[in-house]
């Protein structure tokens, strides 16, 4: 990861504009589908914090039937973006044109960023890059599915960045929901331990242990908080008959 920001420093040393083109990815979040450029975690990351403009190219239908490509700068649920160049409006939207006809055009919309990030103070170019940063970062985060996920996130949370201690909560909620610890010795985030339920032959016999007990399955499972017996951990099964033996005696105390 130094390695590549250093090199990307070094060009643009030299005064170069420095353009990136990746294929998209395909990920699945829920029954969203999202686009997102296929790079290395912590290079896209690093990407989505050095770049003024970033945008996703793909095919639409227009109104006369006729395919026409458009790379679209806003940001949304599907894809990343980043548009600090102001190109393409309100919709963030800039369709391409014959670039046979038009082969400058890559330059021109360059030159176009530029020339609006040029009109912007050093405060403000910042002020602006920063909240894209943040709202990049928000949307990983909520895209994140595995601790590998979490672990590029962290290694690329920078702690100098404006909005750190956002981010950083960001990461953290994530990291709830997905029910994932942090180890501080090995420093990484580490999965939550596979889910194994009791048997069904485990099942039968707490059926009718539950039933010597003078209780039903529907009265335990809401006392446990589940839905069905096979929700229970396997290695639970001891701990839970000792609940239920203790469910069974308030009952009969009542």
């Amino acid at each position: 990861n130094m390695k590549f920001k250093q090199y990307i420093n070094t060009l643009l040393s030299f005064g170069k504009d420095v353009v990136f083109i990746a294929h998209a990815s395909e990920d699945q979040n829920g029954d969203q589908v999202i686009y997102r450029p296929e790079l290395g975690g912590k290079n896209r990351n690093e990407l989505y914090r050095i770049a003024d403009i970033m945008g996703y190219l793909t095919t639409v239908t227009t109104g006369e039937g006729k395919n026409a490509r458009v790379i679209n700068f806003k940001p949304s649920p599907t894809h990343h973006a980043k548009n600090s160049g102001a190109l393409g409006g309100e919709t963030g939207e800039v369709w391409l044109p014959d670039l046979k006809a038009h082969p400058t055009f890559l330059a021109d919309l360059i030159a176009q960023a530029k020339a609006h990030i040029n009109t912007l103070t050093p405060a403000q170019l910042a002020s602006a890059k920063a909240l894209e940063d943040l709202d990049n970062w928000k949307q990983s985060c909520d895209e994140a599915l595995y601790a590998s996920d979490l672990n590029q996130l962290t290694e690329s949370l920078d702690k100098s960045h404006m909005y750190y201690q956002n981010m950083r909560q960001a990461m953290l909620f994530k990291a709830k929901e997905l029910n994932c610890t942090f180890d501080k010795h090995k420093e990484m985030w580490i999965s939550p331990p596979e889910f194994n339920a009791i048997t069904d032959t485990q099942r039968d016999d707490l059926q009718a242990f539950i039933a010597e007990r003078g209780l039903d399955v529907k009265t335990v499972c809401e006392h446990l908080g589940i839905d069905a017996l096979n929700q229970i951990e396997a290695s639970q099964l001891a701990k839970t008959q000792q609940e239920i033996e203790q469910l069974a005696q308030e009952s009969i105390t009542a």
